[in-house]
């Protein structure tokens, strides 16, 4: 059978974290990039209208944490301890709360400027504070990457790049452990 990963035509958000744990988890897949034109005609009749979509063993699963805890549990890359496991999926959907509430969509430059400069000073320093003590270094539980240290890895990247305007990637110069974090993930990528 086949292993199929379907999300949008570029290296970032849920396609990539999902790409990157089934390259960690050694599994061959067929790498569908969609347009976005191509992603409204085959929306609806997605699971749930999402993207990523895994198909694997002629089965269908929407949804990136759902897509990572399966390969974290069916390749070793996500913890056996039934606490463990559930602090690291505590963290990955803390990543999907971080993207739902990034300011922005529908705003003026000027309101988004003030909306995210907001949003960094508060929820996001909060966000970064609880992540970093739940590091225990270099990566979540210290060598071993799981699929949390993805999910992880690619929202950080993206805020430390400069990908969220008006949130400069100075901001988490106060949380060391982000950075040794990245380090630690990209080295193994």
């Amino acid at each position: 059978m086949t292993t199929k990963l379907t999300y949008f035509d570029f290296d970032g958000s849920r396609g990539m974290e999902c790409r990157v744990a089934l390259r960690l988890a050694g599994v061959a897949f067929e790498d569908v990039r969609l347009a976005r034109e191509q992603w409204a005609a085959l929306k609806p009749s997605s699971p749930y209208g999402a993207m990523p979509i895994l198909e694997h063993e002629g089965r269908t699963l929407a949804q990136s944490n759902a897509i990572l805890r399966f390969i974290g549990a069916s390749y070793g890359l996500h913890p056996k301890d039934a606490w463990t496991a559930a602090e690291h999926d505590a963290l990955m959907d803390s990543v999907e709360e971080l993207r739902n509430k990034l300011p922005g969509q529908g705003l003026s430059d000027e309101a988004k400027k003030v909306a995210r400069e907001a949003f960094a000073a508060g929820w996001l320093t909060g966000w970064a504070n609880t992540v970093s003590k739940r590091i225990r270094g270099p990566l979540l539980e210290g060598e071993a990457i799981h699929v949390a240290d993805v999910k992880l890895y690619v929202i950080v990247r993206s805020l430390l790049s400069g990908t969220y305007g008006h949130i400069p990637p100075s901001h988490f110069d106060a949380w060391p452990a982000l950075a040794a974090h990245q380090a630690a993930v990209a080295k193994r990528l």
